[in-house]
């Protein structure tokens, strides 16, 4: 009996080793070609980042800046309702509503009437849709209130002081006009 021996070719790769030495010595002597092309890279990747910064900075920075002066103001008639008591002036008014309720523009409107006579006491308003100011919001009125502690207001109301005391007391949108009509 013969015996066939099958023979297989394999495919032998040949690993080829470098020394530290040589590895060391392709780093470390570069061409000078490559040098300047690292060099370009770099900074062609810097230049591009600096272009698009620019250009973001410039598009948000013009959003922002306005070119009409605006002039400012500080507003003093809005104030919180414990603050009511305190005004240095001998008399004044006080109009409690809600800027933010159905009737505000029939509020607004009266206040501006008002503040446009020739003649008026000082106005000052308080916004009862203000969280600051929940603390006054009540189902009964206290019309004999003596400090800011005692004041309960319901619904729109105007007071009239006199040395930091209610002097009058009026609640609801009819006696509200009835006083802003005199």
């Amino acid at each position: 009996m013969a015996t066939n021996k099958k023979t297989t070719k394999t495919n032998k790769k040949v690993k080829t080793t470098q020394t530290k030495k040589e590895v060391l010595e392709d780093f470390s002597s570069p061409s000078i070609a490559s040098v300047i092309k690292y060099i370009i890279a770099v900074l062609a990747i810097f230049g591009i980042m600096y272009l698009v910064t620019v250009l973001i900075l410039k598009k948000s920075s013009l959003d922002y800046i306005s070119k009409e002066p605006r002039k400012t103001s500080i507003q003093y008639s809005e104030i919180l309702a414990g603050t009511s008591f305190s005004k240095n002036n001998h008399e004044y008014l006080v109009l409690f509503y809600d800027m933010n309720g159905d009737d505000a523009s029939t509020y607004d409107k009266l206040y501006s009437n008002y503040m446009a006579k020739k003649e008026h006491l000082p106005i000052y308003y308080v916004n009862l849709g203000s969280a600051l100011n929940k603390g006054v919001i009540s189902k009964e009125s206290n019309k004999e209130a003596a400090s800011a502690e005692d004041l309960k207001i319901n619904g729109a109301t105007l007071i009239r002081f006199v040395d930091n005391k209610i002097e009058e007391y009026f609640e609801g949108e009819d006696q509200i006009k009835d006083y802003f009509k005199d």
